[in-house]
């Protein structure tokens, strides 16, 4: 992979002084830029090369909402990753339909931006490992496109095995470990490297009215796994 320029947005500056000796190990792979307001970021995106932008959604006089749109109108290329204190469903479901390519909350490990940045720049590059894909973007693929396939997704190490069936972009059932529907989604992106496979979509299968938009279902499925991660941290 060459090496990715990457412009982090955001006013607080010992959070960017720590992102920037949490990347310095990777000078090789990743060369980093700074804007602590908006105004600055378009002046970086206007006469630079910027790979991605990682902003903050809480930035002075605009929310990082806005530079999003303003990146995906006017650099197409350019990947952003939201992150946010406290987020909620709705701020999601926002950033996803405006574009963006992943939503986290913050604080943030460097470790958790590492694997987001190499499964970005893995997806741009056309690798086909399978230790790049996310279920998470998988299923933001489909659900975009509007496809219809069926999506195995097993962990050998715990021998668990679930399956997601999905039609023209609207999930029609889910199963995992005795759970259905957004449970069972939630509890299948809680495994840690599970193998996927997608399989072409059975013929015959209908949904009985309880279809429901993918997008919608997986990003519930997402506030589902924050909220039992809360729960784990306060337990």
């Amino acid at each position: 992979m060459n090496r990715k320029n990457i412009l982090i947005v955001d006013r607080d500056k010992d959070f960017m002084r720590e992102l920037k000796e949490g990347l310095a190990p990777f000078a090789g792979s990743y060369q980093t830029a700074f804007a602590a307001s908006v105004a600055k970021a378009h002046e970086i995106l206007n006469r630079f090369t910027v790979h991605l932008v990682l902003a903050n959604v809480q930035l002075s006089g605009e929310s990082g909402i806005d530079l999003l749109l303003h990146i995906r109108r006017w650099h197409t290329e350019t990947h952003v990753i939201l992150y946010s204190g406290g987020l909620t469903e709705e701020l999601k479901r926002s950033a996803y339909h405006s574009g963006a390519a992943a939503v986290i909350e913050h604080p943030f490990r460097i470790e958790e931006l590492l694997r987001l940045l190499t499964r970005i720049f893995a997806r741009e590059s056309g690798s086909a490992f399978f230790d790049s894909v996310h279920l998470a973007d998988l299923l933001q693929l489909i659900g975009m496109g509007h496809h219809s396939a069926d999506v195995v997704v097993s962990s050998p190490a715990d021998q668990l095995r679930g399956i997601i069936r999905i039609r023209k972009g609207n999930l029609i059932e889910a199963e995992a470990a005795e759970k259905r529907g957004v449970e069972a989604v939630a509890e299948m992106l809680s495994w840690a490297c599970p193998t996927i496979r997608t399989c072409r979509a059975a013929s015959g299968l209908t949904s009985a009215g309880k279809s429901a938009p993918l997008h919608d279902v997986l990003m519930q499925a997402v506030a589902r796994l924050d909220e039992n991660r809360h729960s784990l941290r306060r337990s």
